[in-house]
């Protein structure tokens, strides 16, 4: 018998340690608890969690084979709660660890009726059970076990393990939730969800999503998480949405042709037959039916598509490191989703004094090659000179689309941690550009008040 807290259905054969071992290592779970595998496949397979009482006995049984000799003194040492103390009293020493593991078994039980393996990679109880415990494992004192038994740090010092298990719904929630930008951005590497571009860089299809790589980068407090979190914050403000113009011009060589109401008189000798044999048959209702608008025209038009220029001005003092990088990561997923979608381009440059080497992303390919170099981290610089970096961004966005390029509505994006002023700039130095300034964790109210007198999003604290 490998659990006592938990009866599987009679016709249930649970699994054998040795087919745990071969599930374990195929999601790499390199150290599991035996009894928690069989809890929860016994469960899985509509098996019952068995009332304390039903194990009460086998519990002290154990404390007391488990009793370890008394110290110098003749003394055991006892816990209650997070309290201890010591006796010399052998039953007394064996009731406490009894109680002690009682509770602990208790929490695991309420773990188990409040988890739902039907939310777990997986087709058979087996493989969910232990794709679960290999997400649980990244939680703090989820790991261990082993297959010599319990117990879990999570469960011998939380009595409230309900929530444990809802936290790994709520990732698992997450991993559903993700649209196939986010999953791009997230995997760039195709380690959890192969992207092969081809061609212009247009998505042509996927491998399936591993939704348990993809979750176990999802967990509280992950940097992913950070940079997902962000991401989507971004989404909720309106002056940060990007999109592409499309409009349609009169083109007498165009390919396509449109109908339109017609504009003034002059244009009657431009209607169709149809609509010219009415002035025979009733003059005044083809003068009121021209006057009113009701007839339409054909013509020749040339639909213009142009995507929102984007550039992103990344600060690259050493300070920007840890959580403010993966909060800059989760800006830098958001504008480059635009790119996914066909409604941007983006260019990123680190920036300290002057912009350095500046990257493109125009196609999903190249977004995911940007965003995956970015995550990685490697930049560095010196000095910050905001002023001079937005003034250079803007007059590189201008050159491109005077040289003919299709883009229109610039914006420039600016993530640092300096509190130096943005006093060296202002909006009418940068005519039609918007800035978005976010001060990461610090103040700067130069930045944000120059930012939102663009019309951008302005963000001290960030």
């Amino acid at each position: 018998m490998l659990t006592f807290r938990t009866r599987p259905p009679q016709t249930y054969l649970p699994p054998t340690r040795e087919e745990m071992r071969e599930a374990a290592n195929k999601v790499e779970l390199r150290s599991f608890s035996t009894d928690l595998v069989a809890d929860l496949c016994n469960l899985a397979a509509g098996g019952a969690v068995l009332p304390p009482s039903a194990y009460r006995q086998h519990v002290r049984e154990r404390a007391e084979k488990a009793l370890p000799a008394p110290d110098s003194q003749g003394q055991w040492e006892v816990r209650s709660g997070k309290k201890t103390s010591r006796t010399d009293n052998r039953q007394e020493a064996i009731d406490a660890r009894a109680e002690e593991a009682m509770r602990y078994h208790r929490n695991v039980c309420d773990f188990l009726q409040t988890i739902d393996l039907q939310q777990f990679p997986g087709s058979t109880p087996l493989e969910q059970a232990v794709s679960m415990l290999k997400l649980f494992s990244k939680q703090k004192g989820g790991q261990g076990g082993g297959e010599a038994g319990e117990p879990l740090p999570i469960f011998s010092d939380n009595d409230n393990s309900e929530k444990e298990a809802e936290k790994l719904h709520g990732i698992m929630d997450d991993v559903d939730s993700l649209s196939k930008d986010e999953q791009d951005m997230l995997d760039p590497k195709g380690e959890a969800h192969e992207v092969q571009p081809e061609g212009d860089g247009e998505r042509t299809g996927a491998k399936p999503l591993n939704k348990l790589k993809i979750a176990e980068d999802l967990t509280e407090g992950s940097d992913k998480r950070v940079m997902l979190e962000i991401s989507r914050t971004l989404d909720q403000f309106t002056s940060l949405r990007l999109r592409k113009q499309k409009k349609e011009e009169v083109d007498s060589e165009g390919d396509e042709v449109r109908r339109r109401p017609i504009r003034v008189l002059s244009e009657l000798g431009r209607l169709s037959p149809l609509d010219l044999a009415m002035r025979k048959r009733s003059r005044k209702l083809f003068l009121y039916k021209a006057v009113t608008r009701q007839f339409s025209v054909r013509e020749r038009i040339t639909r213009i598509e142009k995507k929102q220029a984007v550039f992103i001005l990344l600060d690259g003092s050493g300070s920007m490191k840890g959580r403010k990088h993966w909060k800059a990561s989760g800006v830098v997923m958001n504008r480059l989703k635009a790119v996914l979608s066909g409604d941007a381009v983006v260019w990123l440059s680190v920036f300290d004094t002057k912009l350095s080497k500046v990257r493109q992303a125009a196609n999903p390919a190249e977004a995911c090659e940007l965003i995956r170099d970015f995550m990685s981290g490697n930049f560095s610089g010196g000095g910050t000179d905001i002023a001079a970096s937005v003034k250079a961004a803007h007059v590189f966005i201008e050159e491109k689309m005077k040289a003919g390029e299709a883009l229109y509505r610039p914006e420039v994006v600016v993530l640092t941690d300096e509190d130096t002023s943005a006093s060296g700039v202002r909006a009418a130095d940068i005519p039609g550009t918007r800035v978005h300034g976010f001060a990461m964790e610090v103040e700067n109210k130069s930045l944000v008040d120059f930012a939102r007198s663009t019309g951008g999003v302005g963000v001290d604290k960030f």
